[in-house]
């Protein structure tokens, strides 16, 4: 298995596998190699989109995002991250601007473990996507900044102002996705490392501060987190397919060009049931 790291202890890429035929064992290699590093990069990718939700699926129980107007109509499990358009109608979301950083799914009452998104289309400039390892970043905070966060709760929301792109949610949509509750520090369920757990795309309060007060932490939290040392910007290639651990990692993207052309999978998967949410 051929690897190479992309930054110093984060992020790690694979050149030799095909994702759509891996065997039990390498994919068990894969698995922990991708926890280790928190982001895996996969070149040169050739997946079907029954490839892509069968290997989702082989690394824990699978995530439908609540934004079903840009599922793939056969595959639910699929959602199409794209600025394209058709006959007027968004074919994906969150199109092509700048995205703040983010956790996926920190708003929902079980946060989705692993992403990836699949690079179909890619364009020639700009959309990079960010990574941030917030267990190191964590790990070396000062204790002026862990004060702020230990022991403590924010409120995530899927609904805060200017957290996306997207068309706004219909109200089945909100029904599904109330606000949530969830430490700021917590435990990496399988390789039990304390890691920083923040979304400023998506947390409204921390503790029982306003929005001005939470918004000022979120910034100092930010500052240390997001030091060349702690991150991976990620240039994407046609058939790349990435995979994130939502449970010690946040991403940003870079805005791009309207007039060029981005057309991305994303799929996403759960601890096992077993675990609960696991602090």
């Amino acid at each position: 298995m051929k690897t190479n790291l992309l930054a110093d202890k984060f992020a790690i890429e694979f050149d030799d596998l095909d994702l759509a035929t891996l065997e039990t064992a390498a994919l068990d290699e894969v698995r922990e190699l991708w926890m280790r590093y928190k982001v895996a990069v996969f070149r040169n990718q050739q997946l079907t989109d029954e490839a892509l939700v069968g290997f989702t699926k082989r690394l824990g129980p699978q995530h439908v995002h609540v934004r079903d107007q840009y599922h793939d109509e056969k595959h639910p499990e699929i959602m199409f991250v794209s600025n394209l358009q058709e006959d007027g109608r968004n074919l994906g979301s969150l199109g092509n601007g700048d995205l703040r950083w983010h956790t996926d799914q920190s708003y929902t009452a079980k946060p989705v473990h692993g992403t990836m998104l699949y690079g179909v289309e890619i364009p020639e400039d700009g959309g990079a996507t960010w990574f941030c390892d917030l267990g190191s970043a964590y790990a070396d905070m000062p204790a002026e900044l862990r004060a702020l966060v230990n022991g403590e709760t924010a409120s995530f929301s899927g609904l805060k102002p200017d957290s996306t792109q997207s068309a706004p949610l219909r109200p089945d949509q909100i029904a599904k996705i109330p606000p949530q509750r969830h430490p700021l520090v917590r435990t990496h369920p399988y390789l039990k490392y304390k890691t920083l757990y923040i979304s400023p795309n998506h947390i409204m309060q921390i503790g029982d501060l306003d929005l001005a007060r939470t918004e000022k932490i979120l910034d100092q939290l930010v500052d240390w987190a997001e030091q060349p040392r702690y991150t991976y910007c990620h240039k994407w290639r046609v058939n790349d397919l990435v995979l994130w651990d939502n449970a010690a990692v946040m991403h940003r993207r870079d805005g791009f060009p309207s007039r060029q052309r981005r057309f991305l999978k994303r799929t996403g998967f759960h601890f096992p049931e077993e675990l609960g949410i696991p602090y």
